[in-house]
């Protein structure tokens, strides 16, 4: 089941030299002992359509991108928060003339858990 959590400036909270918003209360299917991190860059276009057996995936957009699961179009904007749950289909698709950025965080670390 997809799990989008929007960034807002509503939930900005001034701190002592640093403004804070809290975006997500996040989830997991089951408890997780390792996570992966991993920051993309994704040039003009698209990644390749991919699933995970086993592991969630967080994905936090650094900028605008277009994140596809199950063949259903999200716009995330910077900020955004998207867990992808294990069997759900997913790539990202760049705008065109730009590179996005995401961080993915694979939970748990698993190295071979992709299928097509």
């Amino acid at each position: 089941m997809v799990t989008i959590y929007r960034a807002s400036k509503e939930n900005e909270i001034r701190k002592k030299g640093y403004f804070a918003d809290y975006v997500a209360d996040v989830k997991l299917l089951r408890q997780v002992d390792t996570a992966g991190v991993i920051i993309v860059s994704i040039p003009e276009g698209q990644t390749s359509p991919h699933f995970h057996r086993e592991l969630e995936e967080l994905f936090i957009a650094c900028t605008p991108v277009d994140i596809y699961i199950d063949e259903k179009k999200y716009l995330l904007e910077k900020g955004d928060v998207v867990l992808v749950a294990p069997g759900e289909h997913h790539y990202f698709v760049s705008p065109p003339g730009h590179t996005s950025w995401i961080i993915a965080i694979k939970l748990p670390n698993l190295k071979d858990d992709k299928g097509c």
